[in-house]
Parts: structure tokens; sequence; C-alpha cells
């Protein structure tokens, strides 16, 4: 993409800093600093930033002195600001800044320090209880709702889609896993949103958290009714979705994590073939936890026969595994077993 150009009365002349974009304002920078050590501190770049600064930095011919100032001035605030966030927080830089007065832009940056700190809009919004961010998330488009959620920590996500209606609850989930990249343009919009609505936050970034895996992680920790209305209301619009979400929500490795009477339950329900092929390779803790929960028997048939298999290829155990746990999730549905990791106080002895 092409560089902006330089706004000046004369080509290559700067004499204004109003209108300089922050790559004009690097390649000035760059030019008072000395090429040696700008080049050392250019390998922090990227690709694409080192582009736009060069291009800038070939188009200046002069710049008078009081614009190089300035320039430096901006750099030396902004590094002492950040400094003094590093060791007081957001708040302090806050009063900093505004011991600096009109000699610094406070609002513009403190919100370009607060982005590169990684302080967003959503570290704010995690505080904020259950309630007060269902509430607000109720009254909003399911876009906005799930661009929210693609923010928070999937464990908050889990427990806000419970306070949902069973609607929103669909639409939030199923624009969450198709969800591609996100303009800066929408972000801003909805950052203004929950501004105007909840105060005091600033500067969502871009760390879009979506697609499917996210979607399952949140649904293995949501209620199991709210888990399967989900994915019902999702397989009819998208079966595929549905699966790809399914298969994510449940690991092979989880089985570690199942009691005994639901292991021999398995074991009873599965083709001989698929245990010897899925079980190939895996953790020891793992390959017992089947072999323990069988006969001595059919334990020792078990191991003859995966020893007997010698090397194979990871795609074919990979199968193998993927056909159990189908199985399992059949198992599941049919309210034979369940696969939900259950905290102590949801166990009766």
């Amino acid at each position: 993409m092409a560089a902006t150009a330089i706004k000046t009365k004369k080509p290559g002349v700067i004499e204004d800093i109003s209108d300089l974009t922050g790559p004009q304002k690097a390649a000035v920078f760059i030019m008072s600093i000395g090429t040696r050590t700008a080049a050392s501190m250019m390998k922090s770049l990227n690709e694409k930033e080192i582009e736009k600064i060069t291009l800038e930095l070939a188009k200046i011919k002069d710049v008078k002195s009081e614009i190089v100032d300035a320039i430096l001035q901006e750099f030396y605030t902004l590094m002492e600001v950040k400094e003094y966030m590093l060791k007081g927080g957001v708040d302090a830089a806050k009063d900093l800044l505004s011991e600096l007065g009109d000699s610094a832009n406070s609002e513009k940056m403190l919100k370009r320090l607060k982005a590169q700190s990684g302080s967003s809009v959503f570290d704010e919004f995690q505080q904020t209880k259950i309630t007060q961010i269902a509430s607000f998330i109720q009254n909003e488009h399911p876009q906005v709702a799930a661009l929210i959620f693609s923010q928070l920590h999937v464990e908050k996500s889990a427990e806000i889609l419970g306070y949902l209606n069973k609607e929103l609850q669909t639409e939030i989930v199923y624009r969450l896993a198709s969800m591609d990249k996100i303009s800066s343009e929408v972000i801003d919009e909805i950052e203004e949103v929950i501004q105007e609505h909840m105060g005091g936050m600033d500067t969502i970034g871009d760390r879009v958290k979506s697609g499917t895996n996210i979607v399952a992680q949140i649904l293995n920790g949501s209620d199991i009714t709210v888990e399967r209305h989900v994915l019902d209301n999702i397989k009819e619009r998208d079966e595929q979705m549905a699966s790809d979400i399914k298969e994510q929500m449940f690991l092979f490795e989880d089985i570690l994590h199942f009691d005994d009477r639901t292991v021999q339950l398995i074991i009873n329900e599965m083709e001989k073939a698929d245990m010897v092929m899925g079980l190939k390779g895996v953790e020891e803790a793992l390959a017992n936890k089947f072999l323990k929960n069988m006969s001595n028997r059919a334990a020792d048939m078990l191991r003859e026969d995966m020893d007997a298999l010698g090397p194979v290829p990871l795609k074919d155990v990979k199968e193998a595994q993927q056909r159990i746990i189908k199985k399992i999730k059949e198992l599941e549905e049919d309210g034979q077993i369940s696969t939900r990791k259950m905290d102590e106080e949801e166990v009766v002895e």
C-alpha cells in the first residue's frame, strides 16, 4: 500500500508537524538520531513498518529544527509516560499526563499507551459482574455480542451464555464460530457502544479469538442444557460446523478423567480394532485407563494386538481415536454417560 504523501508547502520540506502521520514522524526521528542507532532500533519492527518508514524517509529533503525538536519531545514524553505506566499503572500515567498539561495530547497519547501495554476495553470488562455483562449483551446486536465473546476469557463467556435467552445463545455462538477478521472500523464502532453503556473503558485492540475451537471451549464450560440447545440449533443451520465444534469439544486424552464405570461402558460399545489402533502410541496412563477396566485375558490380548501392529501411520491412529470419540458422544446423547468434568461440589457420595 502506498505511503501517505507528506503535506508540505514545498516537496520534501516539512514545515508543520500537525499533518504528519506516525511513519512520517518516525522517519524524522530516525534522521535525527543517525543511521547506526536507527538500524539497531528498526530490527524490532516488522517488514511492513520498515517499508512505510523508509518510503517516507526517502521523500524528506529538509526539516525545520523546531519540527525535529517537537518530534523528539513527543518521543521523550511518550517513553517517559510509558515507563511511569509500567511502575504505576494507567492511573499513574494519567496523573503524569495531567501534570504535563498542554505539552502533551493526553487523551490520544494515553489511548496509544494502553493499546501498547495490552490494556483493553475488555481487560476492564472482565471484572464486571456476570449479570451486568449479560444484561448489556442481551440488548445488543448478536454480531456485537459475538465480538465481545471473542475477547472475554472462555470461562466467563461460558457463564454469561447461560444468562441469555436461547435464541440469542445460538445467534452469538454461530456468529462467533464463523467470524473472520474484524475490520478496525467495526471495532471502533463497538468500542463506542461499550464505552457509552459501561463507561470508563478504552481500546479493544486486535486480540479477536473466534472460530469453532473457541466455541468448543465455551460450550465445554457451559451448562449441559445450553450446550445441547446451541449445538442442535447450529446443526439445523450448518451440520458441518456443528460437527467441527463437537469434535473439538472432547479430546481423546480427556478419557483419563472418566470414572471406571464410564470407561467400562465405552469398552463394551467399541469395536476392538478401533481400540487397538486408537491406543497405539498413547501415553501409558491413558492406555492403562482402558487396560485396568478389562479382564486380565482381554487386556493381555489387547496388548498383543497392539504389539503385532508394528509401526502405523499417525493418520490411522487419529482416525481410530475420532471413531472412539464419536461413539462416546453418541453414548452421551443417549444419556448413558457424561463427558463433562464435575467440580467436587457437584458430586454426591
